[in-house]
Order: structure tokens, then sequence, then C-alpha cells
């Protein structure tokens, strides 16, 4: 599958756009204009093929996992080229835009990557070190490849000084919500289990609050928290305002309930009660068989609901600029009033890595922190 979808992005689709500045549309090129880099595209994509009937388990994940890989190289040097190739006698103004092919090709090399790594074992050096070489490779094509020429890289280069402000502000915004969700989502997560009518009331909240689309969140918190301030300048004082961080802050901490609210509880009120009896036998209090027995085995599900939230506020956190907060989503909203796709892409392409590296670690964190006898 992950073969057919890249053959189809680097035979139907366009590879690459000339245009003649940022804003209007260009002529668009196929793969041949990655040059000698496109040959070795089709290599790839063959052994793709060729995975599917690999005769062992090992092999399939080493020829995937191998084109996969190779891919990315392939297509970050063949992008290179083509910029290269296309730019030589152009204005200054012109720009060499990703074509819709390069971003099928990399979700078919997606699920080579992701196939392969379902069928090897998870050692550290089997993911690592491709990967390591993967971005040496890539870091290359930047250096030396032409891969800094695509219109893309000019418009991170224009906004240098100010992507890393609006990167730290949007961690430190998803973060920040993450970290407010989590101190008052578990506490209600435990209340509910111990309590029949909070766990109603607590849960059906929760959900209804998620139901809210966030910009109506946002603007229904601007009012009162602009009133609030100037009824109590010490609230003003500290920063709370309508416009401004502080109703974003608010919408995420809310967005982050309901999964943390509603794993917490799960994990909880699912411990064996047989487990409980025992502690109980062994003289354990309360406490103790909270603090150890009960939240060891509910922690794992609860770090999932802490991944689910924390991905959920990257995205959302996009959104609180309209709300006078600085993060990575004022890029996506200029370039959608400039008509600028690669100023967009500058924006979002940071915030979905951000959601996929949070996935990653906590999900990580999850198994690392799960009872051996429980993973067992």
């Amino acid at each position: 599958m992950g073969a057919m979808v890249a053959l189809a992005g680097a035979t139907a689709l366009p590879f690459v756009e000339l245009r003649a500045n940022r804003l209007v549309p260009g002529a668009a090129h196929s793969v041949a204009a990655a040059g000698p880099w496109a040959y070795l595209l089709w290599l790839l994509v063959g052994v793709g093929f060729l995975s599917a009937v690999a005769p062992t388990e090992k092999a399939r994940a080493a020829s995937s996992t191998a084109s996969g890989y190779g891919l990315v190289v392939a297509l970050a040097w063949g992008i290179g080229h083509a910029a290269s190739t296309l730019l030589v006698g152009q204005p200054s103004a012109a720009r060499v835009s990703l074509g819709a092919g390069v971003w099928v090709l990399l979700a078919g090399t997606a699920i080579l990557g992701f196939s392969g790594g379902v069928e090897r074992r998870r050692k550290l050096v089997r993911w690592a070190g491709p990967l390591v070489l993967t971005a040496l490779a890539i870091a290359a094509a930047f250096a030396w490849g032409g891969l800094d020429r695509i219109s893309l890289a000019r418009e991170f280069a224009v906004r240098a000084s100010s992507f890393w402000t609006l990167l730290g502000g949007h961690l430190a915004m998803a973060g920040t919500g993450l970290g407010f969700g989590l101190a008052l989502g578990v506490p209600l997560g435990l209340w509910a289990t111990r309590n029949r009518h909070v766990r109603s009331v607590v849960l059906g909240v929760t959900g209804v609050i998620q139901t809210v689309p966030s910009l109506a969140l946002l603007g229904l918190l601007i009012a009162p928290l602009a009133a609030l301030s100037q009824a109590v300048p010490a609230l003003r004082a500290l920063g709370v305002r309508g416009i401004g961080a502080t109703p974003g802050l608010i919408a995420l901490t809310l967005y982050a309930l309901l999964p943390i609210v509603r794993n917490t509880y799960v994990g909880l009120a699912e411990v064996d009660p047989a487990v409980i009896d025992a502690g109980r036998g062994m003289g354990m209090s309360s406490w103790q068989l909270l603090w150890r027995v009960e939240f060891p085995l509910a922690l794992p599900l609860i770090i999932e609901g802490v991944r689910t939230a924390s991905v959920l506020l990257i995205g959302i956190t996009t959104l609180t600029v309209f709300a006078g907060a600085r993060n990575l989503g004022i890029l996506v909203f200029e370039g959608l009033g400039q008509f600028a796709p690669d100023l967009i892409l500058l924006g979002a392409l940071p915030i979905i890595a951000l959601a996929v590296v949070a996935d990653v670690a906590l999900s990580a964190l999850g198994r690392a922190l799960t009872p051996e006898g429980v993973r067992a």
C-alpha cells in the first residue's frame, strides 16, 4: 500500500511548482525535475513493492524500512536539485514550492516506514540509527544540495528571528494548559471514583465543555475576563485580561479536562477489587492502597489521557491567536490572509511535528511507567 501511494505521487501529481513570486500560482513540473534523483526514487518505490513479497519477516522489515528512509533522503536531495535547476536565470522573487506529488510521496513513505517498524523488534539501535543517518542526509541536502532554496526555507529565513519566539510561545501555552488540566483533572477523576453523584456531574460537565467549538469558547471568555480585570486591579496587574494569553489558557485547561478526568476515572475504577482486598489484608491504609496499588495500576491509562490531551492542546493552541496570544498560529493565519501557502506550512508543519513528538514521548513514558507484571 505504501509503495502504491508513493507510486501515485511520483507519476500522477506535480513534483514542484515554479512561481514568479510567493503569492501567484506557477508552472507545475513532474518528478523529472529531480534529475538523477528521480531514478533513485523509482528504484526505492520498487524496493517497497518487493518488500510485500519478501520471504521472511526480517526481510520484509528491512526492505520496507530501507525503502521508507531512502525515499525521504532521495526526496530531500531531489527537491533541492529541482529548486537549484529551475531557479537558474529567474528573478530573485521567483519561488519553487513543493507540489502535491511530494506530499503524497511522503505519505507513502510514512506507510512503508511504519510497516517496517511494526515488523521489527523495538530496539533502540534499530530505529535510532537509521533516523540519525536520515537526519544527517537531510541536513547535508540543506547545506549542499539546494534544499535551502525552496520557498518554505526562504519563508523561514525571512522570519527566523520571530519563528523561535512563536514556537516557544506555542510550547509554553500548550504545556501550561496541560499542566493546569493535569492538576485539576486527576483529583476530579479520583473524586469521581469515590462518589457517584460527583461522577455524573464531573463527567457530564467536562463532556459538554468538549462539545463547545474552541473559537466560541474563546469568544465567551473574553468579555467576562475583561470585566473582571477592570473590577479587580490586582488581577489586571497579574496579566489577567480579556485579550491575551489568559482566555487561551483557560480554554486549553478546560479542553484538557475530559481525556484526563475520564482516563483517571476509568483507570482507577477498573483496578481489580481482589488486588485492593489483598492490600487491605496486608494492613494497608486507604492512602497506602491509593498510592501503592491503585495509582500504579491506573497510571498507564492516566498517561494515555495526558497523551490525548497534549495532542489536542497543541492543535487548539493555534486558535488562541484570535484572543491575542502569540504562537505559531500567527504564521498560519498570516499565510491564509496573504494567500501564501508556504507561510501556512511554516506554521503548520512545526505544530504537526510537536504533536507527533508529544504523542511518541508520552506513549514511551506510559510503557516505561507500566508495572512489568501488568505489561507482561
